[in-house]
């Protein structure tokens, strides 16, 4: 083997090992909670962007949720409820299929749409 190609394997193999060395550190941390989240009485609920640079978010503080509207001007408070008003509307609400083979069993599950015969112009012979 060429001293080029020795080189190439080596370094793949050295940054093969290295990727693999901070996904596990990466998963362990998450796994123990070492996230660097902040732990406290703010948590983002919800996101809903409207536009590229628009968004309104649901943040809850303590007990309380607030609507926030984010846009580049800056965040601007909409509204604010109860957790418990929230959690009460999200158990009237019936589960949404999460994921994609959910949604595509979803549709496979209906029935076929029966379209209507076509009627084809009655052509003119004129000859």
């Amino acid at each position: 083997m060429s001293p080029e190609a020795t080189y190439v394997l080596e370094s793949l193999a050295t940054v093969t090992v290295f990727a693999g060395a901070l996904y596990l550190a990466t998963m362990g941390l998450r796994r123990i909670g070492a996230t660097g989240a902040e732990v406290g009485p703010l948590e983002i609920l919800a996101r809903k962007p409207l536009d590229a640079r628009k968004a309104i978010y649901l943040v809850r503080v303590g007990r309380r949720v607030l609507v926030v509207g984010a846009t580049d001007a800056g965040l601007t408070r909409l509204g604010s409820t109860s957790l418990d008003s929230i959690r009460a509307e999200l158990a009237q609400e019936p589960p949404r299929p999460r994921g994609f083979a959910a949604v595509l069993g979803k549709v496979l599950a209906r029935p076929p749409r029966v379209e209507p015969p076509r009627v084809e112009p009655e052509k003119d012979e004129e000859a």
